[in-house]
This record gives C-alpha cells, structure tokens and sequence, in this order.
C-alpha cells in the first residue's frame, strides 16, 4: 500500500466512505494507508461496490466497548467525564445510545479510557489491552509501589497515556526509519549486588549510543528523538515522580511535570531511571506498568550493602544505579571529584551542574566512586545548584513552547 496515495476516507460512527473535496461529511479523515492498517482490505472493495463500507461489528457494540473498559478501570461515569473534561450527560450517552454522539466525541471517551479509536465499532474490545486496565485497576489499591495510591483520575490519566503511546509508535513506524531503542535486549539479571548490573548495563548504553564520557546534553532529545520513546508530561499526584507504560508492547514513558520534577536535573534523573526499565527490563518484570515515587528515586543505588529477596524492590535499585551511571560516569565523576578527600558541598555541586542530575542523587553517586558510607558525606540540606537556561530550555521546550497552545500537556509529544 502506498503511504503517499492522496486518496482519503470519512469515517462515521458506523461506516467509512471515500471523501470528496468539497464535502461537508464532518467524520474522521484517514489516508488509504490508514484505512488499510485499522481494516480489512475488504473494505475498499465494498466501498466500490455500495459506495460506503459497514464499520459496526454488531448492535450497541460502541456502547460495550465503552461501558466495559470504564467498568475494567473501576471508574464511575462522573469521573471519567471530569478527566475527559465533557460533560457527564455525554458519557452516559455513549454508553447507552450513541445515536445521540458525534463520532469525535465518541473517539476522544475512547482515547482517555486507552482504546483504540479506529476499533471503537469492529471489536468487541475495540482494541482495549486488557492486562493494562486490569494493572491499573490493582494499582488503585495497591500501595506497595512506595505508597503511592492511584485515584481514579491518575487511572484515566495513566490509560489515556497508553494511548498516546500506542498513537505515536504507531506514526513513527509508519513514517521514519527504525528508531535506535530497537536494537537493546532486555536483560533478566537482578542479581545481588544489583547496583553493579544497573552500572554494566548503564555502560552498555553509552556505549552503543556512541556518546562516551560526555555529558548528555537533552535526555528528552536522546530518548524521544533519537530512540523513539515516546515521552508524556502530565500533571500526577505529588508523591509520583513517573511511570512506564507498556500497551500492546508499545512502551513509553509517563514523567510527572509536578513535585521535585519542576527541577530540570531531577526530571532529568527521573526520566533515566524510567529508561532504564523501558530498555532492559522484561514484560513479567514491567507489569504493563510500573509507578516510581520520588521516594524510590532518592534511594542509595549501591543497597546499602543488603541483600533484598524481593525481585520488585531489586527492579527499583537496578534502575536507580543505571539512571545515575548513564547520567555521570563513574569514571568521568572521578575526574571532577579525584579523591574522597575532595567530596564537599562544592564538589557535589558541580557534578550536579555537569550532569545535570538532582542532589540526592549526586552525592550518592559521588559518595560512591570511592565508597563512602552516606554518613560520612556532607548533609543532603546543604547541597545547593540552580540548571542554566540552556539546561532547562533542553528539557522543556516541549512543554513551554508547543506550537499549538490548546494542546494539553499530555499531548504535547512528537
């Protein structure tokens, strides 16, 4: 199929037809290469013959797909129209006569609940990935991912992110070369002592993305340009600094543009920890999705010399020690802060304004190259550094200077 065919498609609650200049049909434009991936090629015969293609899978299959994926992410109607920002009526509608809905309202409740527009009337789940809702469902009441509690609207949050990333994975496949983050395998080895796996693999990395000892200038541009990744800033609960999602094998990654993050370095420090588990960590370690708090980031990456049998907490300290050893080499560290003697507040400081990375972080890292207990580093309180403009400007353009002012922050991607 040709990706540059001019020809386009209206799609409408129920049916797909061609689209004619001039139309007023107010339905979803497609590309035939569109159209070709979302439906069965049957499809353009049929339009041929009856001049519009049948999209309903069978009667009040929208209104099920709906009411089912809100039901799978135990959210009630009034809160999925607060995240979705429609009015309640709206979603009581779609689920149940959506005769009375237009089909971009319909798509947009489709999108926040982590659906799949396009398959909103072909499949019975309309392209919902079903061990993702229930995860997010468990983590509503789970409190073991650092005492993080998800309300409702951090669900629909995190759900509509699987669809972002789904979307854009999806565009980048269809529109660029392979991007570089497929050429990493996950690794399965937590082993003790896990800050060590974390630094091999951080060293790894660096290494096959060719950028050696140097700082890295942008992590948002490494990640999301050059190894495609998709990156989603949104505003999360306080206590969460970000997240992995995996939809259908599609992994981004969610930072939170709230709490220690509105620094650049921590952000920075944030979104190489969730690297870490987006390139090595495998599915059954991932669980769709994994929910960092700022209290997991600031933890000491090399154990605190114990050993811990629980595999999720080791998950955790292999992507800590990977975050602070792809941000700082050890090595290059070394060359700033040449013996213990030299670990003082200043110290700390500059590795923090060469890296880019948070306090904590830096002084346990700096505290590390030449093993020093914590005790015996200077006091977290006193370490001080403010990023540059030019720091900031590389991590936040996205945000403060999308081109399109109405886009919410969520959708403010590639």
């Amino acid at each position: 199929m040709n990706k540059l065919s001019p020809e386009l498609f209206v799609r409408g609650k129920y049916q797909l037809a061609r689209y004619e200049p001039g139309s007023t049909a107010t339905g979803r434009r497609m590309t035939k290469f569109e159209v070709s991936k979302a439906y069965d090629p049957k499809v353009f015969s049929e339009i041929d013959e009856r001049l519009s293609a049948v999209l309903l899978r069978s009667r009040g299959a929208i209104e099920q797909a709906l009411q089912t994926q809100r039901t799978r992410l135990n959210v009630t109607r009034r809160q999925l129209a607060t995240a979705a920002n429609v009015d309640p009526k709206l979603v009581c509608d779609a689920e149940t006569d959506v005769r009375k809905c237009g089909i971009r309202e319909l798509e947009h409740l489709a999108f926040v609940l982590g659906l799949d527009p396009a398959q909103l009337s072909v499949h019975e789940k309309a392209g919902a990935d079903t061990e993702l809702g229930i995860r997010l469902r468990v983590l509503k009441y789970d409190t073991t991912t650092g005492g993080v509690h998800l309300a409702p609207r951090t669900v629909l949050r995190f759900s509509e992110a699987g669809s972002i990333i789904l979307t854009q994975n999806r565009l980048q496949a269809w529109l660029e070369k392979p991007e570089d983050a497929s050429g990493f395998e996950t690794s399965p080895d937590y082993r003790y002592p896990t800050w060590r796996a974390g630094y091999h693999l951080a060293g790894q990395a660096r290494e096959r993305l060719g950028i050696g000892l140097s700082p890295i200038d942008s992590m948002r541009k490494l990640v999301e340009h050059r190894l495609g990744i998709p990156i989603i800033q949104l505003e999360l609960p306080e206590a969460i600094a970000g997240a992995t999602i995996s939809s259908h094998g599609h992994r981004g990654i969610v930072l939170n543009v709230k709490g220690a993050n509105s620094n650049v370095w921590v952000r920075r420090t944030t979104l190489a920890h969730e690297l870490a588990h987006i390139l090595f960590d495998p599915e059954e370690n991932l669980e769709s999705i994994r929910v960092d708090s700022y209290d997991q980031l600031e933890r000491n990456t090399q154990d605190n010399d114990r050993q811990d049998n629980n595999p999720q907490v080791n998950v955790e300290r292999r992507a800590n020690a990977f975050a602070v050893q792809f941000l700082a080499p050890r090595e290059a560290v070394k060359q700033l802060v040449p013996d213990a003697a030299k670990i003082t507040v200043e110290a700390i400081s500059n590795v923090m304004s060469r890296f880019g990375i948070g306090p904590a972080a830096a002084r346990f890292h700096v505290g590390n190259a030449w093993y020093q207990r914590p005790e015996d580093l200077p006091p977290l309180r006193r370490v001080r550094g403010t990023p540059s403009y030019e720091q900031r400007a590389a991590e936040d353009f996205a945000q403060d200077f999308f081109p399109i002012s109405e886009t919410p922050d969520q959708r403010r991607g590639r």
